[in-house]
């Protein structure tokens, strides 16, 4: 088992708080340290200036609020600006688009013709279902 060297010349560094913002004096042995997500593949590394600052940073995964929080987000979205800025990527990148899935269709025509078969499948289930359930609407 390692052990820390009790030494008097350990590098410190002025660093801030990730939770109230207070500025800090940090060392390699600074216990209140936490990798948080940054991106898709990378993390960050953020410093607290207390415990109940940490405990803090994790308040939105344990406060049972994140569904009512995301429902919120849901509700201030404007879906018509959504649904334009979506309308205007595909009409500004459909070549690229097309170029791209038939490249896909070259380079693999067994999985393409598999996965188009798939989807026909999942809109003809998709279809008869919002049948079915269009047919108990009206009777019920």
């Amino acid at each position: 088992m390692s052990v820390r060297r009790q030494t008097a010349n350990r590098l410190t560094l002025l660093r801030y708080c990730e939770t109230c913002g207070k500025a800090i004096t940090t060392t390699a042995d600074t216990p209140f340290v936490r990798q948080m997500p940054k991106g898709v593949r990378r993390q960050a590394t953020v410093y607290f200036c207390s415990e109940s600052c940490k405990q803090a940073s994790y308040k939105h995964l344990f406060d049972g609020k994140a569904h009512e929080r995301r429902l919120q987000k849901d509700r201030n979205r404007d879906k018509e600006k959504e649904r334009e800025r979506h309308r205007e990527y595909y009409t500004t990148h459909a070549e690229e688009r097309r170029q791209k899935a038939k490249l896909r269709r070259q380079e693999t025509p067994g999985m393409a013709a598999a996965d188009s078969a798939y989807h026909r499948r999942k809109r003809k289930l998709l279809i008869e279902e919002a049948g079915y359930e269009s047919a108990n609407q009206s009777v019920g």
